[in-house]
């Protein structure tokens, strides 16, 4: 299957070889015009001959099968806009932009069930596992933790956008019952929020804070049992508890969760990656797949910003 990918960043040394793992054969790679990336990223992956000199709009007006959409959030709208257009299958790297508006214009195109949002996460072995769970518990409570290493606005969404997509994977949707934000004290950036949330079967604590020594988690307790992802690459499932006794050495009662089973998720290829291909093949031959449609990569980006929304306006202007 033919090709076209428009991108040069890191991530696309991740996506190539995934992607021609799949039988994609990139038949034409650009981003800008006279792109030096693009060129350096073509002739890193031996397609020096597929390269576009003309960039995203060469790329678009040849004859191909499919498109890969991965360039910064800030243009990813205005080029599906255009891709669309070809009425192609399209895969697009999430978040799919950062504004609600311009995309909720998009939704309306013809083609728009052409796209494939490339939220690898659902994709892992490790939350397929939690999901599992999930579906055969009776409800309970889950904590989201969502660190990040940066403040702001731009870079909660581009964090909080993967943990929010499996959440709503593992358990559906949810209504955000309270919310309290801190801002910087110029007041135009999120510093943290936590969010009480809940649906039927669920209650939901979100918790994500800037420049803390932390790592993604989704911790399930239901049916006697502790379900975790910790990081997301990491499934483990607890039952029961051993009580140690204080000794000399440890002077404290400790209560000690039992492993009961654990998973780590396959890396060979970049995590998710090589089976979140197989189904964008299959998706883009009209097959049977699992996928993130537009649509719902829509409403996880509805439900980032209603995280933070009361405090901040969303014309909010990201600086490239």
């Amino acid at each position: 299957m033919k090709i076209g990918y428009i991108g040069s960043s890191q991530i696309s040394d991740f996506h190539i070889p995934a992607l021609q793992n799949n039988g994609f054969k990139i038949s034409a790679i650009g981003t800008t015009q006279n792109s030096l990336r693009s060129r350096e990223l073509a002739l890193k992956h031996n397609l020096e001959n597929s390269y576009c000199k003309g960039g995203w709009n060469e790329v678009i007006n040849k004859d191909l099968d499919s498109f890969i959409i991965c360039v910064d959030v800030n243009y990813t709208s205005k080029i599906l806009e255009k891709v669309l257009d070809k009425g192609k299958p399209i895969f697009v790297e999430k978040p799919i932009g950062y504004k609600i508006k311009p995309l909720e214009d998009l939704q309306k195109h013809p083609n728009i069930n052409n796209v494939f949002v490339g939220y690898n996460r659902r994709f892992y072995r490790t939350a397929k596992e939690l999901k599992k769970f999930c579906d055969s518990s009776e409800g309970g409570t889950i904590s989201i933790n969502i660190p990040d290493s940066i403040t702001g606005i731009k870079h909660f969404i581009s964090n909080a956008c993967h943990i929010i997509d499996l959440l709503r994977f593992c358990i559906g949707d949810f209504k955000i019952l309270k919310k309290v934000n801190k801002l910087s004290k110029k007041k135009d950036d999120i510093i943290s929020t936590s969010a009480l949330c809940s649906n039927e079967k669920w209650n939901i604590l979100i918790n994500a804070h800037s420049l803390i020594p932390s790592n993604f988690s989704i911790t399930v307790n239901s049916n006697r049992n502790v379900a975790e992802l910790k990081p997301i690459e990491k499934f483990c499932l607890y039952e029961g508890l051993t009580i140690e006794e204080p000794t000399k050495e440890e002077p404290i009662r400790r209560f000690i969760p039992n492993l009961k089973y654990s998973l780590v998720e396959n890396s060979f290829f970049k995590p998710g990656f090589d089976l979140m291909y197989k189904n964008f093949n299959n998706f883009a031959n009209n097959k049977k797949c699992d996928y993130c449609s537009f649509t719902d990569a829509l409403v996880t980006l509805k439900y980032c910003w209603s995280l933070i929304e009361s405090d901040l306006a969303e014309n909010f202007i990201f600086s490239n």
